[in-house]
């Protein structure tokens, strides 16, 4: 599957369905193997070929060669793929027929709509293929060849998919008239203020015993003490640099990895020397993460990472050394892969609780998103009874 092959898995699914519809490849098989019924839903037959059609896309999309797949120590989870798939493909029939009974079907208004999200497709993956083009300083071409480059790789996928134009619109259709059967079957969901409620009381006692769990949390209710605010100047290696380091590390050669890194580090020492000295010497820290940081996502006054003990958003050495820092006090220049930080500490958290009315709109958005799965899965289950479902894992 080439790169837009593996983009657009992204983008096309089936409610709460991982890529069902969105990229399929088609393996030649004898016809007859073809025509065999894997599953009955609602009475109507599931062919195997179907079934390959999808799970031969699964297997390109993780990477499962005909090799792999003959290979008698992958024998179980080769099974559990294949089950795994013809439940999808028997829930995705389901849906189609709900959808149906419910006056959802592929029209020329979806088929407009689908036309329109392949164009914000397009749009998006080129402007991923302009910031990959950044990331390794390539030269910058117009945003037009971009686009040009998106919908070339997009011609590609559909020949390896053995899918034509329409047929791809066609089920980007059936896709956006599912999301929006599956919205009219939820939308006398809500969270109630005591759903907001019960879940901050609960999640807030939860990130009060753990405080580990706080930088996972859906939602933040609780700040111990020790966590503080800082802002960072990075001078960068290059990425050739970057990447020589990695390479090393990836290849076992710890000792070898640091030799490098410390060569590439020193060569940019002076710069990383130079920025520090005018920090010291009062410059606006933030003029000057415009004028020489890799990362400038901090320049206005109030930014800043908020880091503790354990974060992870830096490496040890650069996250210890920062929280050694009095307020307003900068670092000398730490080294890391990266290249060099200078951090400056600009506050000392407090201990906080983050209160009900701060916090009440993300955990409705969470509340609602969980109600709403609830209720969707039931319907699910309801659905999948009714369809008298058959299936015939055997055949596959």
């Amino acid at each position: 599957m080439n790169r837009f092959g593996k983009y657009c898995a992204m983008f096309i699914a089936v409610i709460f369905m991982l890529g069902l519809m969105g990229c399929t490849l088609v393996e030649v098989v004898p016809e007859k193997d073809r025509q065999r019924v894997v599953a009955e839903v609602f009475g109507e037959k599931v062919l195997k070929g179907e079934f390959l059609d999808v799970y031969n896309q699964q297997k390109a999309y993780y990477g499962i060669t005909d090799e792999i797949e003959k290979d008698s120590q992958y024998k179980d989870t080769i099974k559990e793929i294949k089950k795994d798939v013809l439940e999808q493909l028997i829930t995705l029939k389901v849906l189609l027929k709900k959808a149906e009974q419910a006056g959802f079907t592929v029209n020329e208004e979806y088929l407009d709509k689908a036309r329109k999200e392949l164009e914000e497709q397009l749009k998006s993956y080129a402007e991923l293929l302009k910031q990959q083009a950044e990331s390794k300083e390539e030269e910058l071409q117009k945003e037009e060849d971009y686009l040009e480059e998106a919908k070339e790789e997009w011609r590609q996928y559909l020949s390896e998919a053995g899918l034509t134009e329409e047929e791809y619109i066609q089920r980007l259709a059936e896709d956006i008239m599912l999301r929006e059967f599956a919205e009219k079957m939820l939308e006398d969901v809500e969270a109630t203020d005591q759903d907001i409620r019960q879940y901050y009381d609960e999640e807030l006692n939860k990130q009060k015993e753990d405080p580990s769990i706080i930088a996972m949390a859906p939602v933040q209710l609780y700040r111990p003490a020790g966590w503080v605010r800082v802002k960072h100047i990075l001078i960068p290696l290059s990425s050739e640099d970057r990447e020589g380091y990695y390479d090393l590390i990836q290849e076992g050669k710890e000792d070898e990895a640091e030799k490098y890194l410390d060569e590439k580090l020193k060569a940019i020492e002076p710069k990383a020397r130079e920025v520090y000295d005018k920090a010291k010497a009062g410059e606006s820290f933030e003029e000057l993460i415009e004028a020489y940081s890799d990362d400038k996502s901090t320049t206005n006054k109030e930014d800043g990472y908020v880091i503790y003990e354990g974060s992870g958003l830096f490496t040890d050495e650069v996250e210890h050394a920062a929280l050694k820092l009095d307020e307003g006090e900068v670092s000398q220049p730490i080294g890391s892969p990266l290249g060099y930080h200078i951090i400056k500490l600009y506050e000392k958290l407090p201990e906080k609780v983050f209160t009900l009315e701060e916090t009440k709109d993300d955990i409705e958005a969470i509340v609602l998103s969980d109600k709403r799965n609830e209720k969707w899965n039931a319907l699910l289950e309801e659905w999948k009874k009714e369809a008298n479902i058959k299936k015939y894992e055997n055949r596959l």
